[in-house]
């Protein structure tokens, strides 16, 4: 592929994802029944700067990104997740398999964090960390069981 073509690619996912993010401020605002200028006047920014940003105009830098999702009371996720590109294919910062379950899961953490119940809280942490390290005690096994079948067949060819 071109210089050129992945550069218009890149343009137009580029153009797609600040039209999207746009869309979502405005949703945003409108449910809170609040005026661009108001916003604006909020946030100690133009009324231009909304606007732009609403309409996919201008480039949102991160820190202007991160005092909407604080004014809004969303994470950032809520501005960057399930954008879509030409090909209506999902885009996200974290991409997980298509899988229900562990969407389930995923949402079930999520409530068990919103809860704020630290006995809650500390169980979830306890499971992932364990499930971690008995993970990763895996994958050393699968790497060391690896690297001795390869010393094994290297002196087997050697013979």
């Amino acid at each position: 592929m071109s210089k050129e073509k992945k550069s218009k690619e890149k343009k137009f996912e580029n153009a797609a994802l600040l039209k999207a993010i746009g869309e979502k401020i405005r949703t945003k605002r409108e449910e809170l029944k609040l005026s661009q200028g108001e916003i604006a006047d909020i946030l100690e920014l133009s009324y231009t700067q909304i606007y732009h940003y609403e309409t996919g105009r201008s480039e949102i830098p991160i820190t202007n990104l991160l005092r909407l999702c604080e004014f809004f009371n969303v994470d950032i996720h809520y501005f960057i997740s399930e954008i879509k590109n030409e090909n209506q294919e999902k885009l996200s910062i974290v991409k997980y398999p298509e899988n229900p379950e562990l969407e389930k899961r995923i949402v079930a953490v999520k409530e068990i964090y919103k809860s704020e119940n630290e006995d809650l809280i500390i169980g979830v942490n306890n499971c992932v960390d364990s499930m971690s390290i008995i993970l990763k005690k895996r994958q050393e096994q699968r790497r060391d069981n690896g690297t001795v079948k390869k010393t094994r067949l290297g002196r087997t060819g050697k013979k």
